[in-house]
């Protein structure tokens, strides 16, 4: 019964269930939760869904300490798992681990994988929810450790579980975030990974790419653009400048069409475009007037640039790039000198 509801949360795209005493057993795709069973998750599938991921020295931390995580092998499929059995809290949640060759966002931009592989700096993974970022940080990492291997410290919730299984990888959790630069859990750690969508403590992650270390953080955005303008206004000028120099990148994801491929606003930055961005936004006040093309096809892609790759290779249609495109009546003029 319970493999049965695992394999139809993956053939309906879902590959993430909510299991809670009482309530319908939901799952989640790339953008929104669905029900998978429209009875209530009773006692005995409890049990069931007990017997079937966990092995005895875990049900025996499951009934003393109230919680377990761990991962489930089925014939077809690995799920990283966490139960929680507390008084009249019954829930577990299972999330499925991707296969490495599954994890490719068809990222085809020399420069961007040039870039995210620096020893040491700060690149910005940037998306609305739902749009896989944490999906494109694991491609990251998996490419990187290809080349050579990296101790990576991972603050990220817990029930966000889309990781490649890499023995490099350190959970730090989020109760850590508010560690010192100089904390102890931080010691060895050659590259850190913060996916929780908002950013607080700037400062803290501007010190550690100064100090030699490769930072990657996730914001919640839709534009190259809005985020810098909200970074210009929140900070102080100077530190402001200290973000720009150790910044090494940013890259936009955006799902798009029925069939999510990712399409993808890309801005590496070498010294001249650090220079050019701290001239630019000091005389113009105001990234909206700063025009991202002028920086040339070797450190920028639009976003309709890349919707247009999607177009040229059929993977997308037109209808869906006019609904994701941020500049349609640019991209509809882009569009008519292509002859498309």
């Amino acid at each position: 019964m319970i493999e049965k509801i695992l394999d139809q949360s993956i053939q309906r795209m879902g590959h993430e269930i909510s299991f809670i005493l009482g309530h319908k057993i939901l799952a989640k795709t790339a953008e929104d939760w669905f029900e998978l069973k429209g009875e209530s998750f009773s006692v005995s599938e409890w049990e069931d869904l007990k017997d079937l991921c966990l092995q005895s020295n875990e049900k025996i931390q499951l009934e003393t300490k109230g919680y377990v995580a761990g991962v489930y092998q089925s014939e077809k499929h690995h799920w990283r798992f966490s139960f929680t059995e507390k008084k009249e809290c019954f829930k577990a949640y299972m999330a499925l681990i991707l296969p490495i060759e599954q994890m490719s966002a068809g990222i085809e931009n020399p420069y961007f994988w040039d870039m995210v592989k620096k020893d040491k700096g700060l690149f910005l993974v940037i998306g609305e929810r739902g749009q896989g970022k944490s999906t494109l940080l694991g491609e990251i990492i998996v490419n990187d450790n290809r080349d050579r291997l990296r101790l990576t410290g991972l603050h990220v919730q817990l029930n966000q579980q889309k990781w490649p299984e890499l023995d490099s990888v350190v959970h730090l959790g989020v109760d850590s975030l508010t560690f010192d630069v100089q904390h102890s859990v931080y010691d060895g750690i050659e590259r850190l990974v913060v996916d929780c969508n908002t950013v607080i403590d700037w400062k803290k992650w501007i010190d550690f790419a100064e100090q030699g270390q490769s930072i990657f953080l996730t914001i919640s955005s839709d534009s190259i653009t809005s985020v810098m303008q909200r970074l210009s206004s929140e900070m102080p000028f100077p530190l402001f400048e200290r973000f720009v120099q150790v910044l090494n990148g940013l890259i936009v994801q955006k799902f798009v069409g029925p069939q999510k491929v990712a399409a993808h606003e890309i801005f590496v930055l070498r010294q001249q475009e650090k220079n050019k961005i701290i001239s630019d936004f000091f005389a113009k006040k105001s990234f909206y007037q700063i025009k991202f093309d002028d920086f040339g096809a070797d450190c920028y892609q639009s976003l309709n640039q890349s919707l247009i790759q999607r177009l040229i290779r059929r993977k997308i249609d037109v209808k869906a790039a006019f609904a994701a495109s941020n500049e349609p009546d640019q991209l509809d003029t882009q569009l008519k000198k292509l002859g498309l």
